[in-house]
């Protein structure tokens, strides 16, 4: 009987992660601090970034979510997303000003990256890191509430 209740108790607690919400959040960071910035650590990388205090979109700008193989570009499967027009105006505001500096990309509380904008962002992003496939899976499903 103690046997059947801990498969059944660690079944309930895979499930309870794999169908959590995933919380994301893109904010604008710096390489150096400054005031009203907080210290954060690239997961990782080891490399300190300081973020700015809002964040520009979060998941409840994530309309689509899905996986993207790995590719020459990456070595790890990412996860694409596609904004909500509000989102969207937000993330090409805030990004105009950026170019040069870190964008970080916050999910479930860790940086997990931190890449050097090079271009403006509109509705279309990609979430990248050293994730594995169940990873990009469960932040993908995360993000559109499946």
């Amino acid at each position: 009987m103690k046997k059947l209740l801990c498969v059944v108790a660690c079944l309930f607690a895979f499930a309870s992660i794999a169908t959590a919400q995933t919380r994301l959040e893109l904010r604008l960071a710096e390489t150096e601090p400054g005031v009203g910035l907080t210290e954060a650590t690239v997961a990782g990388s080891g490399r300190t970034i300081y973020l700015h205090e809002s964040s520009v979109i979060t998941n409840a700008d994530v309309i689509e979510a899905h996986v993207v193989p790995p590719n020459e570009m990456n070595d790890h499967p990412s996860v694409a997303i596609h904004l909500a027009p509000d989102g969207a105006a937000r993330l090409e505001a805030a990004t105009r000003g950026h170019i040069g500096k870190p964008v970080a990309v916050v999910v479930n509380g860790t940086v997990v990256s931190a890449p050097i904008l090079s271009g403006v962002l509109r509705e279309d992003a990609a979430i990248f890191g050293a994730f594995t496939q169940t990873e990009v899976e469960t932040i993908a499903a995360g993000l559109i509430g499946r």
